[in-house]
């Protein structure tokens, strides 16, 4: 596995420990012999099976781990996702034996922090950074076409993650009006993006540019080389004409249908 595709797997890692450190989160963690991560199980309380999360980027090897998540998250009521990295192929067989079948994919992503143009930036485009929490979960929520009304609990996680060391909320305004969200996230040589979209009526107007500029910014004052991502199938295009190149793909097994 390539140095980019190893800083891909370490931002995620850090930021779904950092959300597992948060008091309304619930998890757990998997170590060999009690020391070395082999991965952990994440529920953030969120009806949302992108929320909650089986992390195992080397493998399963275990195979009675797997009924040790099935029943974490059963005794939680809740959905989740089980993302299959390249070093945990084998794992497929097992997944679906367990009853899971893969429900999309993802794709692993990466580009220099160096932008060469800035062109459309709006004038009329402003951005809050860690403020308003509740404003930026609420635009999130909404910009990846889900209904009006952040859940209590995604609000609770952005309100966490605000004072987490090395992130950063980043609510985009137009005119004073919420139009975009972005969640950066520096760890090693890395930016993970993550929460990445603009609401449906503004896309299309260079919203999606001007966040990606002002992620550069903040990474590059903060000596982060990287962007990292994991793509949805509909992000994937925009990443790529912007200078993002595929990594790996990212396979989602699940016992839920909706995964994105």
């Amino acid at each position: 596995m390539n140095h980019y595709a190893v800083e891909v797997i370490n931002n995620l890692r850090f930021t779904l420990e950092a959300i597992a450190a948060l008091k309304t989160s619930r998890s757990i963690f998997f170590r060999e012999k009690g020391s070395a991560f082999e991965g952990l199980a994440l529920a953030t309380g969120t009806n949302s099976s992108s929320e909650n999360w089986a992390f195992f980027p080397s493998g399963i090897v275990d195979t009675k781990n797997i009924e040790r998540v099935c029943s974490f998250f059963k005794d939680q009521s809740l959905p989740f996702i089980w993302p299959l990295f390249p070093e945990a192929a084998s794992d497929m067989r097992i997944l679906e034996e367990a009853g899971m079948i893969s429900r999309g994919e993802l794709l692993a992503m990466t580009r220099s922090t160096t932008l060469y143009e800035k062109n459309n930036i709006l004038s009329s485009l402003s951005f809050e950074i860690n403020k308003k929490t509740d404003l930026w979960a609420e635009t999130a929520w909404t910009a990846f076409d889900s209904q009006l009304g952040a859940p209590a609990s995604f609000v609770k996680l952005a309100q966490g993650l605000r004072d987490s060391d090395g992130f950063f909320l980043i609510l985009a305004k137009r005119d004073g009006i919420p139009a975009g969200t972005a969640m950066l996230v520096l760890s090693g040589g890395s930016a993970g993006l993550y929460y990445f979209a603009t609401l449906p009526k503004e896309r299309r107007k260079g919203i999606g540019n001007a966040m990606l500029y002002e992620a550069a910014r903040i990474s590059k004052e903060r000596g982060k080389s990287v962007f990292t991502l994991q793509a949805t199938p509909g992000g994937a295009s925009f990443y790529a004409s912007r200078g993002f190149r595929p990594l790996f793909g990212l396979p989602l097994y699940s016992f839920s249908e909706e995964v994105f």
